[in-house]
């Protein structure tokens, strides 16, 4: 049976990460259950890094900069517009 299409195409990326960040990548994605890295767990934690710096906003409170999701960012926004 041939495998279906993915409704989202994807596109190959290839890249190099310094031994020591691949090592604990590796560490953190590791399956105790698998005794290894699961299929796909790579992909999946980039898609997911990949659209959280996407999604990210920033609000200067003065004192510094606060990142989060636009929701949080405007909850931090109302707090400082009513002092």
């Amino acid at each position: 049976m041939p495998r279906r299409p993915n409704i989202v195409p994807s596109r190959n990326l290839t890249m190099a990460l310094p031994e020591d960040v691949f090592a604990r990548l590796q560490l953190y994605l590791y399956s105790e259950a698998e005794q290894r890295v699961p299929q796909g767990a790579y992909q999946s934690f980039f898609v997911e890094r990949i659209n959280e710096f996407f999604e990210r906003r920033a609000f200067d409170t003065g004192a510094g900069v606060i990142y989060g999701p636009p929701e949080t960012i405007e909850y931090v926004k109302s707090f400082f517009e009513e002092r």
